[in-house]
């Protein structure tokens, strides 16, 4: 029996170092496994922090244009409020400048109902005078204070002809 159990010695001697290769092969493709997840992982982590900084990146350059249009806006709100802030100011001056000239066309008109009023109190004292009032026709129209009558008047003719019918 020594021969089978020499041969079963010689069956274990050599299973361990199988088993051992076994084991040795076992352990380096696990670790040949986790070498590469850690490198995928290592590889997504990068990718991740690449993407990172880009995001970034844009994110800055993106709140940096925010900004600017936003202190342009502010810039155009402020020249709106000031335009707003004249514009109100010369129409309250057109408003007291309206105001004072319709205030000034009142007192012409009633100053012109006055000297209507006269001019009717005159023509009535002329006639309860005896006398004949220029007719109203004559008193219309743009005359140039004193001056005279033109010759063609109707009563430079009249004195015309009387001057001529008289011995």
């Amino acid at each position: 029996m020594s021969g089978i159990a020499d041969v079963l010695v010689q069956i274990a001697i050599g299973a361990v170092p199988l088993g051992v290769a076994y084991l040795a092969f076992r352990s380096a493709t696990d670790a040949n496994k986790k070498t590469q997840q850690t490198a995928l992982l290592q590889a997504e982590r990068q990718a991740e922090l690449e993407r990172s900084k880009v995001d970034a990146e844009a994110f800055l350059r993106a709140k940096s244009i925010y900004e600017d249009a936003l202190s342009q806006l502010e810039r155009q709100m402020e020249r709106v409020h000031t335009q707003s802030s004249q514009l109100s100011a010369d129409l309250l001056a057109e408003q007291s400048s309206s105001t004072a000239m319709r205030d000034h066309i009142r007192r012409l008109q009633a100053q012109i109902r006055a000297l209507e009023r006269t001019v009717v109190a005159l023509r009535t004292q002329l006639v309860a005078a005896g006398l004949s009032p220029v007719p109203i026709s004559e008193t219309t129209g743009p005359y140039a204070v004193g001056t005279r009558p033109r010759p063609d008047d109707k009563h430079d003719k009249q004195d015309k002809h009387d001057k001529r019918q008289s011995p």
